[in-house]
């Protein structure tokens, strides 16, 4: 049985950076990391955008050779006219939760409300992934060529800057270069605060849990749309994650990633009054990006049931452990 005081990872994947479940038990063990929650991605029409399918099957097969380890999740891409009846089936082989929720589709399409009618009728929650859509660039093919140009003018690592300059100016005027990308429109994930606070209130017996950049730059306000991914610097006034948070209390975050991790580190005084107020809301994660997460909310100083409730105590609660 997964232990009252032990840590959970709230935000975890099988097939991502390598991890198999062995080399995730390894992780947990290592880290005295008690159990983790497994997330899906699934989409059944994906464009351009990176997408990497990770399976309910490898997920469940990972909680039957670990069910004291895993906690299951699994959401059906809502573009499917059979997304509700699927995540009620895989729910009787042991699914816990609806997660990572990562659709193109708004709050309010009938398919997007068809799975959380089935998320409520089975009193599991929702972890879903924000994320701005726009105008984007995908390599023209799979190699680490083209791979290369995209990463070179899209990566916001200031070293790197200089480079950039230049490798955009060669693609500007080299028609060969300028042929080895293609342009696209991403439509973003599960845009649109208005449409999620309808959602968190007409369900709120739906305890839902938030993730993502469109998410947790708004830690911040005055951020505009199409800015800085990743928005640096102090904290100057509450965006609108916090009223949220306040207001809603079937609305949770977890802190993985780059994104959640940014959030926090850019301001260590913000992060310490945010942790501290909302230290019934936030859930510690990974998202198999390691950044130091622990370290640094550790590093804090925030009072031990804060801390306890953050690292594990919120997570055991919603899955009612």
């Amino acid at each position: 049985m997964i232990s009252a005081m032990g840590i959970i990872d709230s935000h975890f994947h099988l097939g991502v950076g390598g991890f198999t479940v062995e080399k995730t038990i390894r992780y947990m063990d290592k880290n005295g990391i008690d159990a983790c929650w497994l997330l899906t991605w699934e989409e059944v029409a994906p464009g351009l955008w990176p997408y990497h399918y990770l399976p309910v099957h490898d997920v469940v097969a990972a909680y039957e050779r670990y069910p004291d380890r895993i906690v299951p999740f699994y959401a059906p891409d809502p573009q499917r006219t059979d997304a509700a009846e699927t995540l009620q089936c895989w729910h009787s082989r042991g699914i816990r939760g609806c997660g990572e929720l990562k659709s193109t589709l708004g709050w309010d399409t009938p398919g997007v409300q068809s799975l959380l009618d089935a998320a409520d009728s089975l009193r599991i929650p929702v972890v879903f992934h924000m994320e701005e859509g726009g105008y984007r660039e995908a390599p023209f093919s799979p190699s680490l060529f083209d791979r290369a140009l995209i990463l070179g003018k899209t990566t916001e690592h200031p070293a790197l800057r200089l480079p950039q300059q230049l490798l955009r100016l060669l693609v500007e005027r080299y028609q060969p270069l300028r042929d080895r990308k293609r342009s696209y429109v991403f439509p973003g994930y599960m845009l649109d605060f208005a449409a999620l606070e309808c959602a968190l209130k007409g369900r709120p017996l739906i305890s839902f849990v938030a993730h993502g950049p469109m998410f947790w730059k708004h830690i911040g306000a005055h951020v505009g749309h199409g800015t800085r991914k990743y928005p640096r610097g102090k904290v100057v006034e509450e965006g609108i994650v916090w009223r949220l948070l306040r207001e809603h209390d079937n609305l949770y975050a977890d802190v993985s990633a780059k994104s959640g991790f940014n959030a926090l580190s850019r301001d260590r005084d913000t992060a310490r009054r945010f942790l501290t107020e909302m230290s019934g809301k936030v859930l510690y994660a990974t998202d198999n990006v390691f950044k130091h997460q622990r370290e640094f909310i550790d590093s804090l100083g925030l009072e031990k049931p804060a801390l306890e409730a953050i690292l594990g105590g919120n997570a055991r609660r919603i899955m009612r452990l």
